[in-house]
């Protein structure tokens, strides 16, 4: 009898446990239909993000659509992009784009996943650069967004230092290389030609080489809710099996 009585218990008690477990598996993902808005940090980087132009930039653009997507809300904040990657890879459930994918900033995000492809190049008014190697060897001066994934490349290989010159990203890399401050200008090639072509500069771009071809990636803190990662990891898969992520990257010249 005491037998039967303690598996009774013993039953009741695993029952018991199922269901308060099923409950809180069920009421996760509850917890982020009812939460209308996310954070999204983004800086000023044409084509892929625009705070004061008509159009919002393709990753923008695409990543505020896979949010939509997912039964959210985009807040979208610009900010200094040093300081927008502080505060995101510290937070929680901060979202953040343009960012791209690496080595040193694999372990401070959460990635979501990648928007579209970025090739990299050196842009001149005098002679071409192709590479790196001939940048060094001949000491050129390269301009680069602060704290931008360019910026962070340079200084990882070994480019030196005195060589780089860091500006505010998305401000005055096409006039320092106009005015000759600098020798060359390392960024996004689909930036470079934007930029030069909306700020109406005459002189000839001389576009060298491309020195890396990677992705661009929508992010999230390294603090990031497994079900909110998966279910905008969901949207932004379904963006581009609908076509609307080759629709909206086309529209700037882009591609996945």
């Amino acid at each position: 009898m005491t037998k039967v009585r303690a598996d009774t218990t013993s039953f009741v008690y695993v029952t018991l446990a199922f269901c308060i477990l099923s409950l809180v598996q069920l009421a996760t993902p509850l917890a982020y239909a009812e939460q209308t808005v996310v954070e999204l940090m983004a800086v000023q980087s044409p084509p892929m993000a625009m705070a004061d132009g008509e159009e919002p930039g393709a990753v923008l653009e695409l990543a505020t659509a896979a949010v939509e997507r997912a039964g959210l809300k985009p807040k979208v904040t610009f900010i200094p992009w040093r300081r927008a990657q502080e505060m995101v890879s510290g937070g929680k459930d901060v979202l953040i784009t343009p960012l791209t994918w690496l080595p040193s900033r694999a372990d401070k995000f959460t990635w979501i996943g990648p928007i579209c492809r970025m090739e990299r190049s050196i842009a001149s008014i005098k002679d071409r650069i192709d590479s790196l190697d001939q940048a060094k060897r001949e000491r050129r001066i390269l301009v680069v967004g602060a704290g931008s994934a360019q910026e962070i490349q340079l200084r990882d290989w070994g480019y030196p230092s005195d060589l780089i010159v860091a500006t505010p990203l998305g401000t005055r890399e096409a006039e320092m290389l106009a005015s000759g401050r600098v020798d060359g200008w390392y960024s996004g090639t689909a930036q470079i030609r934007w930029r030069w072509n909306r700020e109406g500069r005459k002189e000839r771009l001389i576009i060298g080489n491309a020195i890396v071809v990677d992705q661009i990636h929508l992010a999230c803190s390294r603090d990031c809710d497994p079900t909110l990662a998966a279910t905008l990891r969901g949207a932004l898969q379904s963006l581009r099996d609908d076509g609307t992520a080759d629709r909206i990257l086309a529209r700037y010249d882009l591609y996945y």
